[in-house]
C-alpha cells in the first residue's frame, strides 16, 4: 500500500480527507503548514518515506526542504473573491491584524471609520449602488480566469466542476477559504491526472473549515450571483451569528484601540480600497485619511 503526506494551509484536512474517500489503497497522512513549522526536526526525516508528498505551492518558500521527495506534486488553494469583494487583509507591524473576524475586514466598513462616521451611517452604505459604483457586482468573470489559471499552472483542469459549485450557494466562507465540495471535486480531479480511478461515490467530508470564520454574501451580491444571502457574520469556532450593526461596532472599537495610523491596508487590495475610499468620499462628503500612501 502506498503512503502519502498531504501538507497545507487551512484546507489540509478537507483535501486529505476527500483523497481517504476517493481512493481505498493508499494510507494518506497530513499536516498543516503550521505544524510542520512548529515541529519540522520530526517531519523532515520523514519526507523520503512517503510514496508521495502533496504541497501548498506556497510550502515551497523556505518552509521545508522536499528535495528528498520521491513525488513531490502541487495542488493550490481556493482564492475567489465575487461573493465577498468587500473584504480586505490589514497590516499592523508587518503582520495580519486580526479584528472581530479575524483576518477578513470589510473595505466600506474601515473606509467609514476612517472618515469619521458613526457605525449607524456605515451601516447605511451597504447597499447596492454603493456596490456597483465599488465594482462589487462585476468580479466573477475575472476571479474565475484567475481561479483555472491558477490550478493550471499545476497540470488541474477544474473548469468542469466549477459550473456546479455556485449552482445552489456560495461555494467560499470567504475570499481564501473554501467549503468541501470545492476540496472533495479538487481531490477528484487530481487523482484522474495520476492516472488513478476515483472511487464512484458523492459523499463530501465533513467540512471543517466551518468552524473558522464565515463572511455572509451580502443579499445584494448574492441576487446578482443566484444565491443566498445574508448580513449575518460567523466569527472563529463559534455557532453564534452576528449582525451587520454588530459588525461595524465591534469593527470600530477594535480600530479604535490604536493608532489609525498603525493599521494599514494589505498592499494586494489597496486599489480596490482606493476605489472604495473614494466612493464613500462623493456619498457623505468626508474623506478618508490616506496613510497607505507610504
Amino acid at each position: 500500500m502506498e503512503s502519502w503526506l498531504v501538507i497545507s494551509n487551512a484546507q489540509t484536512h478537507n483535501l486529505a480527507n476527500s483523497l481517504r474517500l476517493l481512493t481505498n489503497d493508499i494510507e494518506i497522512d497530513a499536516v498543516t503548514i503550521w505544524h510542520l513549522k512548529a515541529d519540522l526536526n520530526s517531519y523532515q526525516p520523514k519526507i523520503p518515506d512517503y510514496d508521495r508528498v502533496i504541497i501548498h505551492p506556497f510550502i515551497e518558500q523556505g518552509y521545508c526542504d522536499f528535495s528528498t521527495a520521491a513525488k513531490l506534486d502541487r495542488i493550490p488553494s481556493i482564492a475567489f473573491d465575487a461573493y465577498h469583494p468587500d473584504v480586505c487583509f490589514t497590516l499592523m507591524g508587518g503582520g495580519i491584524f486580526n479584528g472581530v473576524m479575524g483576518a477578513y475586514h470589510s473595505m466600506i466598513g474601515l473606509a467609514a471609520f476612517r472618515a469619521g462616521l458613526s457605525v449607524e451611517r456605515a451601516c447605511s452604505l451597504f447597499r447596492r449602488d454603493i456596490f456597483e459604483r465599488c465594482g462589487f457586482l462585476n468580479r466573477w468573470e475575472g476571479e474565475r480566469q484567475q481561479l483555472m489559471d491558477n490550478f493550471a499552472r499545476y497540470g488541474l483542469d477544474i473548469s468542469a466542476p466549477f459550473r456546479s459549485w455556485g449552482r445552489r450557494e456560495s461555494f467560499m466562507h470567504g475570499i481564501d477559504h473554501s467549503k468541501a465540495r470545492p476540496i472533495h471535486d479538487i481531490a477528484h480531479t487530481y487523482l484522474q491526472s495520476c492516472g488513478i480511478e476515483p472511487n464512484p461515490t458523492d459523499i463530501v467530508p465533513a467540512d471543517l473549515i466551518m468552524t473558522g470564520v464565515c463572511f455572509p454574501v451580502y443579499p445584494e451580491i448574492a441576487e446578482a450571483l443566484g444565491v443566498e444571502g445574508s448580513y449575518m457574520f460567523k466569527r472563529y469556532q463559534e455557532y453564534r451569528l452576528i449582525s451587520l450593526q454588530d459588525f461595524m461596532e465591534q469593527s470600530f472599537a477594535a480600530y479604535s484601540n490604536y493608532p489609525i495610523d498603525e493599521i494599514t491596508i494589505d498592499p494586494r487590495f489597496r486599489q480596490r480600497f482606493e476605489l472604495v475610499k473614494s466612493v464613500i468620499a462623493e456619498e457623505t462628503g468626508t474623506e478618508t485619511l490616506d496613510i497607505d500612501a507610504a
